[in-house]
């Protein structure tokens, strides 16, 4: 039986991937063990138990480059120390044929133990932006797989452009969709804005939006705040905004959503690719090497999309989501998921000179 070993931690945007990933080995794989490993992070558990699945743990909260704190650094230091002694610890015990690493701050102490150890790793970056863990894997000729068809800096040839793997979906009915999401209020006849900022949500974003969310020309808009919950007072609450719990499961959703107003996350702009929901994407100006601005640019190439910055006047960002309802298709077709996995496989494959007849 090959096993191969999935690290992904710090957020959804490099969990969700790596659980679609590990869904369709399970699907289509013959003999193939998948483990799981991630951080110390709260959130972290909380992603994979909704999925049903015990992660191997790293006593890792987060990446040491870039804090200002000494006492922090010097934590985060030696927790990646204790956290590569740790790695070396299970990969000799598992024994993993490969290792796919899906970024972050928690993919840098398997990287090194995979290197010392001369077991195969490779990376998916879902940024259009190569992150730092991912920078050093390729100068350590590491295979590196991208969400995009770009993967900054590294030259073109030096990547292969496989697609963000994006979780199984199936539409359901509106009106059960909306009873699924436990609102507390009457499914809405007008059109639904689904705004979306990840998994820790974006305050910030909630707080943009409220600028223009009571104009005259949104009245007949309901917008549906996924996991916004206290981000705001009630007493500062619109009539036609609707606050639900953060969602692991986006079936309903995102069968619900006429449009989306979203932050700049590689798998979540895949996922609205998938449904074919228009989107206006207000990337986080804080984000790495600006890598949301690059991921937004790639998908309003490909999709029905529009970007506003957080710098552009409310009125354009009126202007843009209006827009994007206008291209709404008048019939979803749903995707078929999985090419992106199918390519990551072939790409993990030829790595490791291995064939994939085991899988269909």
């Amino acid at each position: 039986m090959r096993k191969i070993c999935l690290v992904a931690g710090g957020t959804g945007g490099h969990i969700f991937p790596a659980l679609a990933f590990g869904q369709w080995i399970k699907k289509w794989g013959k003999d193939v063990s998948v483990s799981y490993v991630c951080g110390s992070r709260p959130l972290e558990s909380e992603i994979y138990a909704s999925a049903g699945i015990s992660p191997l743990r790293l006593p890792l909260s987060g990446s040491p480059f870039g804090v200002s704190n000494k006492a922090e650094r010097i934590k985060r230091w030696w927790e990646t120390a204790v956290s590569f002694f740790k790695f070396m610890k299970l990969s000799r015990k598992e024994e993993w044929d490969c290792c796919v690493l899906f970024g972050g701050y928690v993919s840098f102490p398997p990287l090194a133990a995979c290197h010392l150890r001369r077991i195969p790793a490779i990376v998916h970056e879902q940024n259009a932006v190569a992150g730092k863990v991912t920078r050093l894997a390729s100068r350590m000729g590491k295979s590196i797989a991208s969400g995009w068809n770009e993967c900054l800096p590294l030259p073109e040839g030096s990547f292969t452009a496989t697609g963000v793997p994006v979780r199984s979906f199936r539409a359901v009915e509106r009106q059960k969709g909306w009873d699924f999401l436990d609102s507390g209020r009457k499914f809405p006849e007008n059109a639904i804005i689904g705004v979306l900022g990840g998994s820790l949500m974006s305050k910030g974003l909630v707080q943009l939006l409220y600028s223009i969310i009571g104009d005259e020309a949104f009245k007949n808009y309901t917008f549906l705040l996924l996991g916004a919950s206290g981000a705001t007072g009630p007493e500062k609450t619109p009539g036609n905004v609707v606050f639900i719990e953060k969602q692991w499961n986006m079936n309903s959703f995102y069968s619900v959503i006429d449009g989306a107003i979203t932050r700049g996350g590689a798998s979540t702009l895949s996922e609205l690719m998938l449904w074919e929901i228009p989107a206006v994407v207000v990337p986080w100006k804080l984000a790495a090497d600006g890598h949301q601005e690059r991921n937004a640019r790639r998908f309003v190439e490909l999709a029905s999309g529009e970007i506003w910055s957080e710098d552009d006047p409310p009125e354009l960002l009126k202007e843009k989501i209006l827009r994007i309802l206008q291209k709404a298709p008048t019939a979803r077709k749903i995707l078929p998921a999985g090419d992106e996995s199918e390519r990551l496989w072939r790409l993990i494959s030829s790595s490791i000179g291995r064939e994939t007849a085991n899988l269909g």
